[in-house]
């Protein structure tokens, strides 16, 4: 009987050791478990930190990548901007070295008219016919007009045809002290001499100097002499549908000595000259309907 008591109280003991352990099992499950999951998110922390720190360090390389592209950007558009600047300042040295001073007397010298017609025998409509047609800025330039140049320096590398951007002064230097050549040499002295020119003339001398010597065709150079041909008077005679149609004529000689053809540029530069506000709709009316036969016509 004590061996059976004994065995009870050894069983019970026993269970009792059983209960006590499951729950340490199960705390230190937990335990580990609670441990392996702080390591992996502690993982996934550190991973992101990581993750942050090379995506902010590609940034940084790829701005400071950015702003060497920038830097030798600039660098390159200097470098090129000094070179084409001296070979521009060269270019133009060279293109200016035979040039020579100039002056009223010298211009009268070159004169191609064999009838010069003095300043105040010009009527006031035949120079604004010749401003509102070939240089509309004409009194607000210093013989170089800037806005003109560059348009046609642009049309030209654009486009198949050419377009002048010469002021009346280049004009008057190709005509009196260069050339015809069609050179950027050329070009380049007529731009000096133009803004010579605006130094020591006034804008009425150099509508003088010009109309005195610009070609209207059928050999007749300046308008003193052109007037006759055409019209069969002086100068100081000529009306305004009369100045419109003369001053057309010097744009192509060639096809504007023809009457119908004279006709349609005198139209065209009326209506500029309406725009402009050197006529009003009264005369500019009344000269496009007046009937400006050429001499040769009537005779």
């Amino acid at each position: 009987m004590n061996n059976n008591d004994d065995n009870r109280i050894r069983r019970r003991k026993v269970n009792s050791n059983d209960y006590n352990y499951k729950p340490k099992q199960n705390q230190r499950y937990y335990d580990e478990r609670l441990r392996l999951e702080n390591i992996t998110y502690n993982d996934k922390v550190e991973n992101n930190k990581v993750k942050k720190a090379n995506t902010n360090k590609r940034k940084r390389t790829k701005k400071k990548t950015g702003l060497k592209l920038v830097k030798l950007f600039l660098l390159l558009i200097l470098i090129v901007s000094v070179v084409v600047s001296i070979i521009g300042s060269a270019f133009l040295v060279s293109s200016l070295k035979d040039t020579k001073p100039i002056n009223k007397e010298i211009l009268r010298e070159n004169y191609i008219s064999s009838e010069v017609v003095e300043d105040n025998e010009i009527p006031k409509y035949l120079k604004e016919a010749l401003v509102s047609i070939e240089d509309e800025r004409f009194y607000d330039h210093k013989g170089v007009d800037i806005i003109s140049l560059t348009r046609s320096i642009i049309h030209n590398i654009f486009s198949d045809s050419t377009q002048g951007g010469s002021t009346i002064e280049m004009q008057i230097s190709k005509n009196l002290l260069t050339s015809d050549d069609r050179t950027i040499n050329r070009k380049i002295k007529d731009i000096y001499y133009a803004s010579q020119m605006d130094k020591f003339m006034t804008k009425d001398e150099i509508l003088c100097t010009y109309l005195n010597n610009v070609y209207f065709g059928k050999s007749s150079y300046g308008v003193g002499k052109a007037s006759k041909v055409y019209f069969g008077k002086n100068v100081q005679d000529l009306d305004l549908a009369q100045c419109a149609m003369l001053v057309g004529i010097t744009n192509n000689p060639a096809k504007y000595k023809e009457h119908s053809e004279a006709k349609k540029r005198q139209e065209v530069i009326l209506y500029k000259m309406k725009e402009l506000g050197y006529i009003n709709n009264e005369e500019y009316s009344n000269a496009i309907s007046e009937d400006v036969p050429f001499k040769s016509e009537i005779e």
